[in-house]
Formats: structure tokens, sequence, C-alpha cells
């Protein structure tokens, strides 16, 4: 429970997140290659272009921004077409007898898990999750360090892998800091930036003290993404013990180490309230981060999309009428549309409905664009209106 509430906050307070998975445009080899370059596992989508299932999942699930920031972060993914000349080479390897199959596979080509079938947002980020588990490699360096062997590049992928498993490290990394090995200033700053996975530790103060030289040695990416585990991390506890003052801390972290960032502030609030009962607190923060996303398509998107649970609630259906409207303002694909009308119908505002769907279906006519699934929707809502 614990590990999946890490993973949910990590995801909620990234602000560099994307709208869905990016898959790589490699060939499969190429991409395993990476994948044991970064020391990740791959993620393979085995599908065929005329499979139901496998063009529901390309158009609902892997374009969730949810499942994008999850699945980028750690994960090489790539999108098999099993019936062209690089799948069909993937398929000798890795045989497919279904569609889809999603594969994950280690580095080292070894088959970390396999599951045949479509699946929906909540499934695919728990199968990803139980593959970080069973993707531990801190075995390969535990022996050695338990022999005594503290060699700083030895000390660095261990406590990576640990930190990757999402086993604990900050025993091990605070006894490497006080024994003072004999390390450059830059290796010392490398590792603290790692081995400081929580924001209410000794190890994080040494990061908001060496702010500045740190962000010299990462990329502003990789920086922020890290600062976001650790604050995350104390957000998980502030939420476990319920007490404020852990959020409060761990927004003064973000604060010293990425600057005043509004909405990754907004977001751990949310979070905390969201997880500690904090009702009328949730809504009022919701309220003030869509008035700071609602020019942004993907965390627009991903804030309705959070909301969603609570469409019955008459608190939020307010919020998120206003929240779809303004996502078709600024995008006005046909899933948007369709699931603003649904909104909207759930408002008794069907006639309201109907007049936006027909405008579109002439709209979108003039511009030679597909209207297939509002047609088929505008049936649906007369004959139910």
């Amino acid at each position: 429970m614990k590990f999946r509430l890490l993973i949910t906050l990590f995801t909620i307070t990234t602000v560099l997140s994307a709208q869905g998975i990016e898959f790589e445009h490699t060939p499969w080899k190429e991409a395993l290659s990476k994948a044991k370059e970064d020391g990740k596992a791959m993620f393979v989508d085995s599908y065929a272009t005329w499979c139901g299932p496998c063009k529901r999942m390309a158009k609902n699930v892997f374009t969730k921004a949810a499942v994008g920031d999850f699945f980028n972060e750690n994960f090489i993914n790539l999108k098999l077409d099993m019936e062209k000349e690089d799948g069909v080479t993937f398929g000798h390897k890795y045989p497919v007898s279904a569609y889809p199959t999603l594969y994950f596979i280690s580095g080292d080509g070894a088959v970390i898990h396999k599951e045949k079938g479509g699946k929906d947002e909540a499934k695919l980020i728990q199968m990803g999750e139980l593959v970080l588990r069973k993707y531990d490699t801190s075995g390969q360096f535990e022996e050695e360090y338990e022999k005594g062997n503290r060699d700083y590049d030895l000390v660095f992928n261990y406590v990576k892998a640990l930190n990757k498993a999402g086993k604990p490290s900050l025993k091990i990394s605070n006894a490497y800091i006080r024994s003072k090995p004999e390390i450059t200033e830059e290796q010392r700053l490398l590792f603290i930036l790692e081995a400081a996975v929580e924001s209410d530790s000794k190890l994080f103060s040494e990061i908001v003290e060496n702010n500045k030289k740190i962000k010299n040695l990462v990329d502003e990416d990789v920086f922020v993404k890290k600062i976001t585990k650790a604050t995350s991390a104390t957000v998980a506890k502030a939420i476990e013990y319920e007490v404020p003052s852990l959020l409060d801390e761990a927004i003064e972290a973000y604060k010293s180490t990425v600057g005043n960032n509004k909405l990754a502030i907004l977001k751990m609030e949310r979070t905390y309230h969201k997880n500690t009962g904090g009702k009328k607190e949730y809504l009022e923060l919701s309220k003030k981060q869509y008035k700071e996303v609602k020019k942004d398509v993907a965390e627009l998107n991903k804030l309705i999309q959070e909301l969603m649970v609570y469409q019955k609630n008459e608190k939020y259906q307010g919020l998120l009428e206003d929240g779809y409207k303004q996502l078709v303002k600024l995008d006005d694909s046909e899933m948007n549309i369709i699931n603003y009308c649904k909104m909207l119908k759930r408002v008794d505002k069907s006639e309201e409905a109907i007049e936006l769907v027909d405008k579109k279906i002439k709209e979108f006519s003039k511009q030679e664009k597909k209207t297939n699934s509002l047609e088929r929707f505008r049936k649906f809502l007369e004959k139910d209106a």
C-alpha cells in the first residue's frame, strides 16, 4: 500500500509530465540496449492493427497522462506491430499467441512479466508497479557490500538499485557518508542527490545547501524528478501519520530547491487533503488548480481525470462542466467533445449537448475531419433525450 501511495504521489506531483506514453521509434533490439544502458526494464505492447482491444488501449489508456507519467519515468516503451518485420523477429524470441500481449523485459532480455489482453488505466499501472517490485537488481551489489566493499561505484549503484525497487536505503546511505569516504566533491553531491529519498532528512538538507552546485552536475529534469520523489515520500509520511507539519516541510523543501512552483505545491496539498479526509480543503484546492491549469491541455486533462470520481457529487459538477468546456476550447477532439456532452447530460443539459454535437459535426465535415464517433453519439443522445 505504501509503495503504491509513493508511486501515486510521484505521478501527481511531478511537473514534467507528458500526455501519454512516449514510445520509442527504433527496432526492438535497440530499445532493449537502451533499457540496459538506462538500468530500466522495457515495456512492449505487442499488437495487431486489426485487434479491437489493442486499438482501445492505444486510444483510451496509453494516452492517459497518469499512465504516461508513470511509464515514461520507469520504463523504455515500445509498440510492435507483430505482423511487420521487426514484430515478427521479436515474436521468434518472445512468442505472442493473443493480442495485445504486454511484455516487461529486463535489459538482459529476460522476461520479468507478461500478460495477455487489454487493460484499463488502473490495471496497467498496477502491472507496472508489480514489475518495479520484481525487477530488483540490488542483490548483485548486496553480497559485495556485506563483505565490506565500499567502492564508490558499488555503493552508489547499490543505493540506486534499492531505491528503484522501493527498498529502504537511508541506513546504508547515512553510514556511507558518516564513514567520510575519499571521494571527490562531485561524487559526494551526486551520491547525496540519489540517497536523499525523503525531504525531511539530513541528507536532503545537504541538497539545499549545495543546490546550485548539484544543478550544474545534472540535467534540470533529472534534478526536479529526484526532488519530487523525495518530497513525495515526505508527503506520504504526512498522510500516513496525519502530520500537517510534514506536508509543510515537504513544500518548503521543494521551494528551497526547485522554486515556488504553484502547480506542484497545489498538487501536494490536494493529495494530502484527499488522503486525510479534508473534503472542503480538497474542493477549494481543486478550484485553485483549475485556474492554474486552464490554458494547459495536458494538465487540465489530468485534473479532470482525477476529479471524475466525484462526477455524481453536486459540489464538483460545476467545476467539471467548466473544465470540460475549457478543454474542448483548447482541443476539440471527438473524445473531448463526447466527454463534455456526457457531463452536460449528467447535469440535465441534454439539449445543449445535442446542439454542440450538431455544431461540431458541421464544422468537422467542412474541414473533412472524421465525424463517425460524434454521429453515433448524436443518435445515443437523441434516443435517450
